[in-house]
């Protein structure tokens, strides 16, 4: 008797997928693994690291005293959930050690070698760009994150960096910095 093609045609594909689809599956992250959402949780520690180095660099290099309180504020803020990040990862599993991402290092070395009359003003800047994006990406993983762990981390940082966002707006109109001028600037949101 013979079978319509067809039937033969299904047949052999789920005989040949089949294999691949248990494979797949075994490799397959569980929904709640760390792992899971391990990029987000390495470049969060990495901006962080980002975000300290920059903020000690305004302390140093700002000529306007809210500017380096500012820088100040970060540097604090940003080394304590830096490592809130890493803990996290560390206690899930999840090793690495947090290193700047080559567009990061070019922030903090374009930030470096500016005038201190220019660095105020570019410093606040990034920050507003920055933190904007930072949030925007808490906000996400808030909702989208594979694993309880990282929703619950980025639900704890997102207030931290909306207020962070709003004192960098108060510091740079202290500087004449005004929204419409952040945004034709050609620095980029941290990456």
């Amino acid at each position: 008797m013979s079978r319509p093609l067809p039937v033969l045609t299904a047949a052999a594909f789920l005989f040949v997928s089949l294999p691949a689809a248990v494979s797949a599956q075994a490799t397959t992250l569980p929904k709640d693994s760390i792992q899971a959402d391990g990029e987000f949780v390495r470049h969060q520690a990495a901006d962080n690291m980002m975000e300290v180095q920059l903020g000690q660099l305004a302390e140093r290099r700002a000529s306007n005293p809210m500017v380096q309180k500012f820088g100040e504020k970060m540097a604090l803020d940003h080394q304590k959930l830096e490592d809130q990040w890493k803990d996290l990862a560390e206690k899930h599993g999840l090793r690495f050690t947090p290193a700047l991402a080559s567009a990061q290092q070019g922030k903090v070395t374009r930030l470096r070698q500016l005038g201190r009359s220019d660095f105020d003003r570019e410093y606040m800047i990034t920050m507003i760009k920055g933190h904007t994006k930072d949030a925007a990406d808490l906000r996400v993983a808030v909702d989208s994150a594979r694993s309880e762990p990282v929703r619950k981390m980025a639900a704890y940082a997102l207030p931290i960096v909306q207020d962070h966002l709003q004192n960098a707006r108060t510091a740079a109109k202290e500087i004449g910095l005004d929204s419409t001028a952040v945004a034709r600037s050609k620095v980029a949101a941290n990456d």
